[in-house]
């Protein structure tokens, strides 16, 4: 076993049962966990741009970024989206005041906008999920309640951790075309119709063993949500890649020793999370 693998093992080992425990307790710990994983991803995204000469509103970035779940947990999407109102009123005139004209106050502005939409935002929908707000999630205390959200919430996480497992392998044993060489040459073509399969495989089978008493989508719909999800995913994964290729790094960050930062976790749920909660709001 390489000192890499130990690490991302190691990682792994406490990362993965600590976000479960938060994603049960629900409310304020949930939202709070939330909000803390937007904060380090906007900081993150904030120091690549940095690097290419982009001045971004990083602190007030930061905190714009751990509060957008809050903005929805306690308003809903309405609140959430007057909060978004206010961010792009807010940010530009704090950019006007504190950045020097030379250092391109609307385009920091218009940055920093971007990456708290893009982090805080896309988590905070995540909420509906494990807090209710659609038709199939729970929203009872109890713990049945408590299991079926955290279950629904995980589910297109699960979905994106599977598939990325069998995109790699089936990369490996079978891949010889690149999927998008300028972006990301090692993703191929037949790594991403293997995460298609995986994903949609469970997409089927996660709701049938486990959320059989909550989930209302037959099987052509639920086909489609793995699909729209995995899909998602996959280029979700690919974003954060073109994203770290204008900047100029390999990871977002030496956060997570053998997994990189914080984004490079969360790339592809940014995308599958928002995904699963609109597919579930149009059609659930």
């Amino acid at each position: 076993m390489t000192p890499n693998l130990r690490k991302r093992l190691a990682v792994a080992g406490v990362g993965v049962p600590l976000c479960a425990l938060v994603v049960y307790a629900g409310g304020v710990v949930f939202v709070t966990g939330l909000g803390a994983a937007a904060a380090l991803g906007f900081r993150e995204f904030a120091a690549m741009m940095r690097g290419t000469g982009t001045r971004v509103l990083a602190l007030p970035g930061a905190v714009a970024a751990f509060l957008f779940p809050f903005a929805v947990f306690a308003g809903g999407l309405e609140g959430g989206g007057f909060y978004a109102a206010g961010l792009v009123l807010a940010l530009p005139a704090l950019a006007l005041a504190t950045v020097d004209l030379a250092e391109r106050p609307i385009r920091a502005a218009a940055c920093t906008t971007f990456g708290v939409f893009y982090v805080g935002g896309l988590l905070a929908l995540g909420l509906p999920l494990r807090e209710g707000g659609l038709p199939l999630a729970p929203v009872d205390d109890t713990g049945a309640g408590r299991m079926a959200g955290t279950l629904l919430f995980l589910l297109p996480i699960v979905i994106t951790w599977l598939a990325d497992t069998a995109a790699y392998l089936g990369g490996r044993a079978l891949g010889k075309r690149p999927l998008a060489p300028r972006v990301s040459p090692n993703k191929t073509v037949a790594g991403a119709v293997c995460a298609l399969l995986a994903g949609v495989a469970t997409a089927v089978l996660y709701p049938r063993f486990l959320l059989r008493e909550v989930w209302v989508l037959g099987t052509v719909s639920t086909l489609a949500f793995g699909l729209v999800v995995t899909g998602l995913a996959i280029i979700g994964d690919l974003a954060e890649s073109a994203l770290k290729r204008e900047c100029g790094v390999k990871d977002s960050s030496g956060l997570l020793p053998g997994h990189g930062g914080m984004l490079d976790r969360l790339d592809a749920i940014l995308w599958a999370v928002p995904g699963a909660f609109l597919f579930l709001l149009l059609l659930a």
